[in-house]
Formats: C-alpha cells, sequence, structure tokens
C-alpha cells in the first residue's frame, strides 16, 4: 500500500519490457480512430455553412466522444490485465460488455465538473458586461485559477470511477463514483505528483511530432493501472510470468 510514484512507474516499466507490442497498438489506435471519425466532419465546416450543418458537427463530436469513453475502457482493461499478469483483453471490450456503464460513467464525471468551471464563466461574463479593464483582466484570471484548482481536485478525486466500473461488473456508476470519493481521500496529492512526473515526457514526444507518444502513452497507463491496483490493495508479484494469450488489438 502507499507505494511511491518512483516504485509505481518502476514496476510499469517491469512489466511493459518485452511487452510493449500490445499496449502501444491500443494507445494508437485508441487516439486514431475518434480521429478519423471526426475527420470527414471537420473537413466539411465552413464559415457560411447551414444551422444543420453546424448541429450536425456537435452532435457527431458528443457521439465520437461517447466512443472514446468506451475505448478507453478497452485501454484501461487492457493495462489492468497486463499489471495482474492475466491475458491480455481487446481494445475493443467495452463495446461488449455494457458500453452504457462506461458512457454513464463518463458523462456523470463530466456533469460533475460543471459546477467547477462557474467562476471562470462568471469572469467572462464580468469583462464582456464591464469591459476589458485591468480590474476585470485580473478578476477574471483569478477566478480562472480558481477554477482550474477546483477542476483539478474533482477530476482527482473521482479518477478512479471508469476503473471501478470495469473491475467491478455489477457496481453502478453512480456508486463507482462514491467509491471512487471515498478511496482517493488521502490519495489525490500522490496522483497529482505522479501525473506532473509525466510532462516532462509528453513535452519531449512533441518534439518527436508525437512519436515519443507511442512509449508515454502505454508506459502512463500502465503506471495509474497500479495506482489503482494500489489504493485498492491489491498487491501483484511483478516477477511472475504473463500467461500466455493470442489477443491481439
Amino acid at each position: 500500500m502507499n507505494k511511491p510514484g518512483k516504485e509505481l512507474k518502476r514496476i510499469a516499466r517491469q512489466n511493459l519490457c518485452g511487452h510493449f507490442g500490445i499496449p502501444m497498438g491500443v494507445s494508437l489506435a485508441a487516439t486514431l480512430l475518434p480521429l478519423v471519425l471526426e475527420l470527414p466532419f471537420s473537413m466539411l465546416q465552413d464559415t457560411h455553412q447551414m444551422l444543420s450543418q453546424t448541429i450536425v458537427f456537435y452532435v457527431a463530436n458528443f457521439l465520437i466522444s461517447l466512443v472514446t469513453v468506451i475505448l478507453s475502457a478497452g485501454v484501461i482493461r487492457v493495462h489492468l490485465s497486463m499489471a495482474r499478469k492475466q491475458p491480455f483483453n481487446m481494445l475493443f471490450y467495452g463495446f461488449s460488455n455494457h458500453p452504457d456503464r462506461y458512457i454513464l460513467t463518463g458523462l456523470l464525471m463530466v456533469l460533475i465538473t460543471i459546477p467547477t468551471v462557474i467562476p471562470m464563466i462568471a469572469g467572462m461574463f464580468l469583462m464582456f458586461f464591464k469591459g476589458f479593464t485591468l480590474y476585470n483582466i485580473i478578476i477574471f484570471s483569478v477566478l480562472t485559477i480558481i477554477s482550474i484548482v477546483l477542476l483539478v481536485i474533482v477530476e482527482l478525486q473521482y479518477a478512479l470511477s471508469l476503473y471501478l466500473v470495469i473491475d467491478h461488473p455489477q457496481m453502478r456508476p453512480t456508486e463507482a463514483l462514491k467509491v471512487s470519493h471515498g478511496i482517493m481521500k488521502g490519495h489525490r496529492g500522490r496522483l497529482f505528483y505522479l501525473i506532473l512526473s509525466f510532462v516532462g515526457l509528453h513535452l519531449l514526444s512533441a518534439l518527436t511530432l508525437w512519436v515519443g507518444y507511442l512509449w508515454v502513452a502505454p508506459y502512463q497507463a500502465q503506471t495509474m493501472a497500479n495506482f489503482y491496483l494500489d489504493v485498492i490493495g491489491e498487491t501483484t508479484i511483478c516477477s511472475e510470468p504473463y500467461v500466455k494469450t493470442d489477443v491481439s488489438v
């Protein structure tokens, strides 16, 4: 319990050593598929389009975001299986295993974060109605910082909700959020530090035109899976061999 971030990352590297293929594939697919689905709608956008076209665009983007949530569930499933030395499950696991549960969990998490942006919205209205004076800009900046802090706190508190829904097929999304809120007490700082520790790697990935993301994404996802197992008190023996599996992306 309460393994330091360096230890969680060491375990992640050990789990991935010699097994980067599938995690790379699922990360790449989960990133590219939504982009491919969204591309035709973006290409049809123009400054003189009809209202109906705009509505279709936003509806399509909303539906694609739901697909992204289901794909994320598949990625998490793969990494949990890897961390537990179990056969890797397919990326599309979420589509055939009650996708509504993952979608509802994602929607609830979005709804929970909405109140956090109220201070920033209030600052925007202040500048819109009172003018872009230095005083109003300062107030807007302060309110924006408050919104960001609140958003980070809320997202950290419910960060394990999707993991719980995946791990417990009978658990309702609302219950998963409640459980995540409870088990994350005392762990938000750990998770925040863990996420920050990957910022440098993401910046390096950007310098490689995101080619490095193929390694960074599985590394971070596997570390998050280890964090989840650590929080719930589940221990894994990292030296155990993987169960042979023919399941691919």
